[in-house]
Protein backbone atom coordinates (compact mmCIF):
# COMPACT_ATOMS: atom_id res chain seq x y z
CA UNK A 1 0.00 0.00 0.00
CA UNK A 2 2.81 2.38 0.88
CA UNK A 3 4.55 1.62 -2.42
CA UNK A 4 1.39 2.48 -4.34
CA UNK A 5 1.12 5.81 -2.51
CA UNK A 6 4.79 6.71 -3.16
CA UNK A 7 4.40 5.75 -6.82
CA UNK A 8 1.33 7.97 -7.18
CA UNK A 9 3.14 10.92 -5.56
CA UNK A 10 6.11 10.45 -7.91
CA UNK A 11 3.83 10.30 -10.95
CA UNK A 12 2.10 13.54 -9.93
CA UNK A 13 5.50 15.20 -9.35
CA UNK A 14 6.75 14.16 -12.81
CA UNK A 15 3.62 15.54 -14.48
CA UNK A 16 3.99 18.85 -12.61
CA UNK A 17 7.65 19.18 -13.53
CA UNK A 18 6.94 18.51 -17.19
CA UNK A 19 3.93 20.85 -17.30
CA UNK A 20 5.43 23.77 -15.44
CA UNK A 21 8.85 23.78 -17.05
CA UNK A 22 11.03 23.05 -14.07
CA UNK A 23 12.74 20.03 -15.58
CA UNK A 24 15.57 19.57 -18.06
CA UNK A 25 15.13 22.05 -20.90
CA UNK A 26 12.20 23.86 -19.28
CA UNK A 27 9.46 21.30 -19.89
CA UNK A 28 8.47 19.31 -22.93
CA UNK A 29 6.06 21.81 -24.45
CA UNK A 30 8.31 24.83 -24.17
CA UNK A 31 11.91 23.81 -24.27
CA UNK A 32 14.20 26.63 -23.14
CA UNK A 33 17.10 24.95 -24.96
CA UNK A 34 15.38 25.51 -28.29
CA UNK A 35 15.01 29.20 -27.50
CA UNK A 36 18.74 29.70 -26.93
CA UNK A 37 18.75 29.75 -23.13
CA UNK A 38 20.12 26.23 -22.77
CA UNK A 39 23.78 27.03 -22.39
CA UNK A 40 23.00 29.84 -19.95
CA UNK A 41 20.90 27.38 -17.96
CA UNK A 42 23.70 24.80 -17.92
CA UNK A 43 26.14 27.42 -16.66
CA UNK A 44 23.67 28.98 -14.21
CA UNK A 45 25.40 27.56 -11.14
CA UNK A 46 28.77 28.79 -12.38
CA UNK A 47 27.35 32.26 -13.09
CA UNK A 48 25.59 32.40 -9.70
CA UNK A 49 28.72 31.37 -7.85
CA UNK A 50 30.77 34.07 -9.58
CA UNK A 51 27.94 36.61 -9.26
CA UNK A 52 28.29 37.65 -12.90
CA UNK A 53 26.42 40.46 -14.59
CA UNK A 54 24.30 39.83 -17.71
CA UNK A 55 27.04 41.50 -19.78
CA UNK A 56 29.68 39.17 -18.40
CA UNK A 57 27.44 36.18 -19.06
CA UNK A 58 26.97 37.28 -22.67
CA UNK A 59 30.73 37.63 -23.16
CA UNK A 60 31.40 34.17 -21.70
CA UNK A 61 28.63 32.59 -23.79
CA UNK A 62 29.98 34.31 -26.92
CA UNK A 63 33.44 32.89 -26.19
CA UNK A 64 31.97 29.41 -25.79
CA UNK A 65 29.96 29.80 -28.99
CA UNK A 66 33.09 30.72 -30.93
CA UNK A 67 34.78 27.62 -29.57
CA UNK A 68 31.78 25.53 -30.62
CA UNK A 69 32.32 26.80 -34.16
CA UNK A 70 35.33 24.48 -34.39
CA UNK A 71 33.08 21.48 -33.94
CA UNK A 72 32.24 21.36 -37.65
CA UNK A 73 35.91 21.17 -38.63
CA UNK A 74 36.48 18.31 -36.18
CA UNK A 75 33.46 16.40 -37.50
CA UNK A 76 34.64 16.86 -41.09
CA UNK A 77 38.13 15.64 -40.19
CA UNK A 78 36.72 12.57 -38.48
CA UNK A 79 34.88 11.67 -41.68
CA UNK A 80 38.01 12.21 -43.80
CA UNK A 81 40.09 10.12 -41.39
CA UNK A 82 37.60 7.25 -41.56
CA UNK A 83 37.80 7.33 -45.35
CA UNK A 84 41.62 7.36 -45.22
CA UNK A 85 41.68 4.42 -42.80
CA UNK A 86 39.26 2.48 -44.99
CA UNK A 87 41.50 3.05 -48.04
CA UNK A 88 44.58 2.00 -46.07
CA UNK A 89 42.95 -1.20 -44.86
CA UNK A 90 41.62 -1.98 -48.34
CA UNK A 91 45.12 -1.48 -49.77
CA UNK A 92 46.53 -4.07 -47.40
CA UNK A 93 49.90 -2.36 -46.82
CA UNK A 94 49.83 -0.03 -43.84
CA UNK A 95 52.92 1.94 -42.93
CA UNK A 96 53.74 5.47 -41.76
CA UNK A 97 53.65 6.91 -45.28
CA UNK A 98 50.16 5.55 -45.92
CA UNK A 99 48.64 7.81 -43.29
CA UNK A 100 51.22 10.61 -43.34
CA UNK A 101 48.86 13.16 -44.93
CA UNK A 102 46.12 12.19 -42.50
CA UNK A 103 48.41 12.82 -39.55
CA UNK A 104 49.55 16.13 -41.07
CA UNK A 105 45.89 17.22 -41.32
CA UNK A 106 45.41 16.23 -37.67
CA UNK A 107 48.40 18.36 -36.66
CA UNK A 108 47.06 21.39 -38.56
CA UNK A 109 43.58 20.97 -37.06
CA UNK A 110 44.97 20.57 -33.56
CA UNK A 111 46.96 23.80 -33.98
CA UNK A 112 43.78 25.60 -35.10
CA UNK A 113 41.83 24.19 -32.14
CA UNK A 114 44.53 25.33 -29.72
CA UNK A 115 44.37 28.86 -31.08
CA UNK A 116 40.56 28.86 -30.87
CA UNK A 117 40.65 27.52 -27.31
CA UNK A 118 43.18 30.10 -26.13
CA UNK A 119 41.19 32.91 -27.78
CA UNK A 120 37.93 31.75 -26.19
CA UNK A 121 39.57 31.37 -22.79
CA UNK A 122 41.06 34.86 -23.13
CA UNK A 123 37.68 36.37 -24.02
CA UNK A 124 35.92 34.66 -21.13
CA UNK A 125 38.63 35.60 -18.65
CA UNK A 126 38.71 39.24 -19.71
CA UNK A 127 34.99 39.52 -18.95
CA UNK A 128 35.59 38.69 -15.27
CA UNK A 129 37.03 40.89 -12.53
CA UNK A 130 39.92 39.79 -10.29
CA UNK A 131 37.72 38.24 -7.57
CA UNK A 132 35.68 36.32 -10.14
CA UNK A 133 38.82 35.05 -11.89
CA UNK A 134 40.12 33.71 -8.56
CA UNK A 135 36.80 31.96 -7.85
CA UNK A 136 36.65 30.55 -11.39
CA UNK A 137 40.21 29.27 -11.00
CA UNK A 138 39.31 27.51 -7.75
CA UNK A 139 36.19 25.98 -9.30
CA UNK A 140 38.08 24.75 -12.36
CA UNK A 141 40.83 23.29 -10.21
CA UNK A 142 38.18 21.57 -8.09
CA UNK A 143 39.30 22.75 -4.67
CA UNK A 144 36.58 21.61 -2.27
CA UNK A 145 37.45 24.31 0.27
CA UNK A 146 36.45 26.94 -2.30
CA UNK A 147 32.90 25.61 -2.49
CA UNK A 148 30.23 27.59 -0.79
CA UNK A 149 26.95 26.46 0.71
CA UNK A 150 25.32 26.40 -2.75
CA UNK A 151 27.85 23.92 -4.14
CA UNK A 152 28.30 21.60 -1.20
CA UNK A 153 31.61 20.72 0.38
CA UNK A 154 33.53 22.21 3.28
CA UNK A 155 32.46 25.67 4.39
CA UNK A 156 35.49 27.20 6.11
CA UNK A 157 33.49 30.10 7.52
CA UNK A 158 31.08 27.87 9.42
CA UNK A 159 33.54 24.97 9.83
CA UNK A 160 31.07 22.35 8.62
CA UNK A 161 30.36 20.15 5.62
CA UNK A 162 27.40 21.44 3.67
Amino acid sequence: MLGLFIGAVCAVAVVKVLRHGRGWGGGLARSSWSRGRGRRWLLRGFFERLDTTPGQEKAILLALEQLRGSRGAVHEEIQRTRADLARAVAGGLIDDRTLEETFARHDRLLAQLRVAFVESLRMGTEALDERQRKQASDLIEGRPWSWGPRWGGWNRTRGVWV
